[in-house]
């Protein structure tokens, strides 16, 4: 800490990484968060029902975060989220089911995502702005060859996977404030094992209830059309 009074107790100062130049990046997948029934904004002006949502983190393996010098710290890799609806199989053409196949190119992991952790790949990631801001967002996400494969390295951040169906409390509570909000502001939250876990009492709205029953049955599910 060093003994200069003016920085006594002080946080470190969070130095501003620039956007990722748009390019294809080896990675591996780091995180796979559940974020439970999510209402979805309206898509070309149209209302779209909600539909359960996942949270995808890539850990870039050769992109570094840069220090107040502009130098790699090579033991914080670059991340990158991306957010997206969580359909069937079946559904091919849904963002998701592209994700597994990217993940899973045989078959092998019998549609688990959750085998998918740390599986190597090559990441896509392309700048969108949004108003003064540019976001770092996920293009495409392709399978990696396998002598490239054999090369990647190993993540360096220990894998997360949080899933509502067996929620792991410990955890839930590592995960980022935002996240966590998202989670517990999910449709079927009320009363879920999650919430029980953290003590909490259902209080169900009856504007959650009706958005629940909008949700589509699993036979009526629609490729995801939105781009981000």
């Amino acid at each position: 800490m060093g003994l200069n009074a003016n920085k006594a107790g002080a946080e470190k100062q969070f130095v501003k990484q620039d956007n990722l130049e748009p390019a294809t990046y080896p990675a591996r997948l780091v995180q796979l968060i559940d974020l439970g029934l999510q209402a979805q904004r309206e898509f070309k002006g149209q209302t779209k029902p909600p539909v359960q949502e996942i949270m995808l983190t890539y850990e870039l393996v050769d992109t570094f975060m840069k220090d107040e010098a502009g130098k790699d710290i090579e033991d914080k890799p670059r991340w990158v989220n991306e957010t997206l609806p969580f359909y069937g199989l079946f559904a091919d053409k849904a963002r998701s089911t592209q994700r597994y196949n990217a993940f899973d190119p045989n078959g092998v992991y019998d549609g688990d995502f959750s085998k998918a952790i740390g599986q190597p790949i090559n990441v896509t990631v392309v700048n969108n702005k949004v108003g003064d801001k540019v976001y770092d967002n996920i293009g495409a996400v392709n399978p990696m060859r396998a002598k490239e494969a054999e090369k990647c390295p190993k993540l360096v951040n220990a894998p997360v996977v949080f899933d509502l169906d067996a929620p792991d409390v410990a955890v839930f509570n590592k995960l980022p404030k935002f996240v966590k909000e998202k989670i517990v502001g999910n449709l079927n939250y009320q009363g879920s094992a999650l919430q029980k876990l953290l003590g909490e009492k259902p209080t169900p709205s009856p504007a959650t209830e009706t958005a629940k029953e909008e949700a589509p049955k699993a036979e009526a599910v629609e490729a995801d059309d939105n781009p981000y």
